[in-house]
């Protein structure tokens, strides 16, 4: 089984190794064929255009050439299909089926400076990695000047490990600071007070306030 590159997503199915074995198919009992349910095994069906009768009025129905009969258009005459169990092998593998799952789970802090700014806007933009830590299990962050920082490092690194040690096996952590870049902008505009954010290494906008709308004539 290959391991899927780390902090990604993925499930997969696997057979555990020596649990298979050969059981004759239960639907077909080992014969790779079923009667057909459409006809019953017969091979032919009441013709539609005489309904069964042979004759249309005083003349021989010559859809069924007069016998009210057809053949039957699901076993093409047969009586039988092939068993969809088996797909016509007669005998069908059984073994235990493992899923096996990588989950990344992530959890973020943003320190809050600007109550009118969304603190959602920053997870659709990037900013410079300013530190980065990786190991099977990271230590908490000391010694950085914002304590917040340090504070909910230490309370995400004890969470992670209480809430994911007992149900899972913890392969790779990685913890790291970015720094976003945020400017608030002020102007004016007909006499009015407004202002707007700059965010990101896209620079991407938001304008809480826009004083108008553009219109097209």
């Amino acid at each position: 089984m290959e391991v899927p590159p780390m902090y990604t997503d993925v499930s997969l199915k696997v057979r555990v190794p020596h649990s298979s074995f050969v059981k004759v198919c239960h639907q077909c009992h080992g014969r790779g064929k079923v009667k057909c349910r459409n006809c019953f095994g017969r091979g032919k069906t009441k013709c539609l255009s005489c309904s069964g009768n042979g004759r249309k009025g005083k003349r021989r129905c010559s859809t069924c050439s007069g016998s009210g009969r057809r053949r039957c258009i699901q076993c093409f005459g047969k009586g039988h299909k092939t068993c969809k169990s088996c797909l016509g092998h007669q005998n069908l593998l059984h073994f235990i089926q493992l899923t096996v799952t990588w989950k990344n789970q992530v959890h973020a802090f943003i320190p809050d400076r600007y109550p009118e700014f969304p603190i959602k806007k920053f997870e659709k933009v990037s900013g410079d990695a300013f530190f980065v830590d990786e190991s099977i299990l990271v230590y908490p962050i000391v010694g950085f000047p914002d304590q917040n920082i340090c504070d909910m490092s230490r309370k995400m690194t004890e969470e992670h490990l209480c809430k994911f040690s007992s149900v899972s096996r913890i392969l790779q952590q990685r913890q790291s600071i970015e720094l976003v870049p945020l400017t608030h902008a002020f102007y004016t505009y007909k006499g009015k007070d407004y202002n707007y954010f700059v965010y990101g290494l896209e620079n991407k906008v938001y304008s809480p306030n826009y004083p108008s709308s553009c219109s097209i004539l």
